[in-house]
């Protein structure tokens, strides 16, 4: 029982300190996406990921990492829509070898997601399922902060204005792949510096300058 009220109460960890007075543009990023076989984070799979490290208005497609995750059972329709087969799936990589590789980029860069709270629920489920210890990690979202963009201008958004691909074509970015985690990864962070152009055209202002659009928030995955 007092685990459980320990769980109920614990503070959402805060941003930390080094995040905390960086220039937004001076912030190292990591751009990621979680293709899945679904949206509930209580059993969905990762089928693949990918992403890409940037700073300074700029994306680093040097950096750029994408792999298949093996994966089995019931996977839904995701394969398809992924454009994977299933020897994709069973040759690919081991989550646990990826979610290690990630974990090298979580005190050193603010990860960057479109629709943060999806691909972080199933990370800390499956960092848990794995007996990962504990690590906290920064991230924006940037379904998030066009919300807080939109919300300023209209009375109520409407239903799918805040996709990818919606909040991308305001900028006016011409359409990019889709269900593939790496161009996604791509697609956010490109997404994410026009948005911060936005914001403050300097892109001086520090990382907490973004607090109050909900878009900044501190993860814990793993035990």
């Amino acid at each position: 029982m007092a685990s459980l009220f320990s769980k109920l109460f614990k503070r959402a960890p805060t941003l930390p300190d080094k995040w905390k007075t960086m220039p937004i543009k001076d912030t190292p990023l990591l751009s990621i996406d979680l293709e899945l076989t679904g949206l509930d984070t209580t059993i969905a799979k990762i089928t693949s990921i990918g992403w890409v490290n940037g700073t300074h208005q700029s994306i680093d497609l040097s950096s750029a990492f994408y792999t298949v995750v093996r994966a089995s059972g019931d996977l839904q329709q995701s394969p398809v829509i992924h454009g994977l087969t299933a020897r994709d799936l069973l040759k690919g990589e081991h989550v646990k070898n990826v979610i290690d590789q990630l974990q090298a980029f979580a005190n050193t860069h603010v990860w960057v997601l479109h629709n943060a709270s999806l691909d972080m629920q199933v990370l800390d489920r499956v960092a848990k399922s794995l007996g990962i210890p504990e690590t906290q990690i920064t991230t924006i979202d940037t379904m998030l902060l066009e919300l807080y963009f939109l919300n300023k201008t209209q009375d109520m958004v409407k239903q799918g204005a805040v996709t990818l691909e919606q909040c991308r074509q305001r900028y006016g970015f011409p359409e990019a792949p889709n269900h593939n985690a790496l161009d996604d990864a791509v697609a956010t962070l490109s997404l994410a510096f026009a948005q911060w152009y936005k914001f403050d055209k300097q892109t001086s202002a520090p990382l907490s300058d973004l607090a109050h659009t909900k878009a900044i928030r501190v993860y814990t995955i793993g035990e």
